[in-house]
């Protein structure tokens, strides 16, 4: 998966997809009943971690030479902390009755655990932090006709990493994988993704595009029946409780892998058509797709107070899940929207003044400068006038 434009529309196509999954996912008993839904959007958070791996290995890879990996790790959590640590004071605010208080919010915000999905922020600052290490082994796996060996074993030994992490290790009492050191088997979709980003598969040709979109359809549809038949009997029989959907055992990795493959290909074979409905559709997809992150934070606060902004949609219909859906991805978009308009108002204020600043400091500098000179200039005149005055 290279990293082109069109990989990075699809990655970001994506997220939205999969933020979508969240979201239906967490609107059981709110927007419908049918287990079967829910099941279908298991998908979500493993696709997710898969993709921060890809992302990340391509911000390692495209890392200025004079940019250390400290320095890249630094700059990412905070990319992460900052939203975070807002949305801990927005979420604090709005629960205690618009009230804001310095010790409680310090506990939620280092306990991650004000609003369920917080959990996610654990993990994916542990996995930032350790990801120059996993990107500098994935690099070590390239081996020429090795490499296959060489990413097998990598992979096996994340796995056996994740087991052990689930099996022996502790976090926080957060939530499914929040409680476990890098998240458990989140840590191998973190890898996967590495590794397929390290691959550079990219579909070229509009055939092979098809005939991959093609493949994708039937094993997305095999790996979903297998899912909502056997319904994570097979990961209970193995794992007991500790593996199933969060993190994830082997049936909904596979059906996560299945979900991208099957995104990878459509949005390849999308791209290639060379339609400009595809173009516009994938563009609107990918620009939606990088506000997931706030659509995560914020979601849940949102679901939680729309019954209030619309007393009137109680009984499930198309058209609460119309406005429910809509308002948990279109506010916190917009709110980020505005933030960033008004950041770049303020940058390009403050730049103006920067440069009127400078400006004004050249013009004194220019005025003192012919002062100087003009003074200079004087003194001999005035000397040579004393000097006549005294032989007179």
């Amino acid at each position: 998966m290279a990293e082109t434009k069109n990989n990075v529309v699809w990655i970001d196509c994506a997220k939205f997809l999969a933020i979508l999954g969240v979201l239906v996912d967490h609107g059981k008993g709110i927007l419908y009943e049918g287990e079967n839904i829910q099941y279908l959007s298991f998908f979500s958070v493993s696709a997710f971690f898969f993709l921060s791996g890809m992302t990340s290995w391509y911000s390692l890879e495209r890392r200025r030479q004079e940019e250390t990996y400290l320095r890249w790790t630094g700059r990412r959590l905070w990319r992460i902390l900052a939203p975070y640590l807002a949305a801990v004071a927005v979420c604090q605010f709005v629960k205690s009755g618009f009230q804001l208080s310095l010790g409680p919010y310090v506990l939620w915000a280092l306990h991650f655990n004000l609003e369920g999905q917080f959990y996610f922020v654990l993990i994916y600052l542990q996995l930032i932090a350790a990801a120059p290490v996993l990107y500098l082994l994935t690099v070590f796996c390239r081996r020429g006709r090795l490499s296959v060996l060489w990413r097998s074993g990598y992979l096996a030994a994340a796995l056996a990493a994740s087991i052990f992490s689930v099996k022996h290790t502790l976090a926080l009492e957060t939530y499914g994988g929040g409680n476990y050191l890098m998240g458990g088997t989140f840590l191998f979709l973190f890898v996967m993704g590495m590794i397929a980003a390290d691959m550079q598969i990219e579909i070229r040709y509009r055939s092979r595009a098809a005939v991959c979109a093609a493949a994708s359809l039937v094993l997305l549809a095999l790996s979903a029946a297998f899912l909502l038949t056997d319904r994570l009997a097979l990961d209970e029989g193995l794992f007991g409780w500790l593996l199933r959907v969060n993190p994830p055992g082997i049936t909904i990795t596979v059906y996560s892998l299945a979900v991208l493959f099957f995104l990878f290909s459509w949005c390849s074979l999308g791209a290639l058509l060379n339609s400009p409905a595809a173009d516009r559709l994938l563009s609107l997809l990918a620009w939606l797709g990088r506000y997931t992150l706030y659509i995560f934070l914020y979601h849940m606060l949102i679901l939680d107070c729309l019954p209030l902004v619309f007393p009137f949609l109680t009984e499930m219909s198309l058209l609460k899940t119309a406005v429910y859906l809509g308002a948990m991805t279109g506010l916190p978009i917009g709110g980020k929207v505005l933030y960033d308009a008004f950041r770049r108002r303020m940058m390009k204020k403050a730049a103006a003044e920067s440069i009127l600043r400078t400006k004004g400091t050249a013009a004194e500098s220019v005025l003192r400068t012919k002062g100087a000179a003009a003074e200079s200039a004087l003194r001999p005149k005035g000397e040579a006038a004393k000097l006549s005055r005294r032989s007179e």
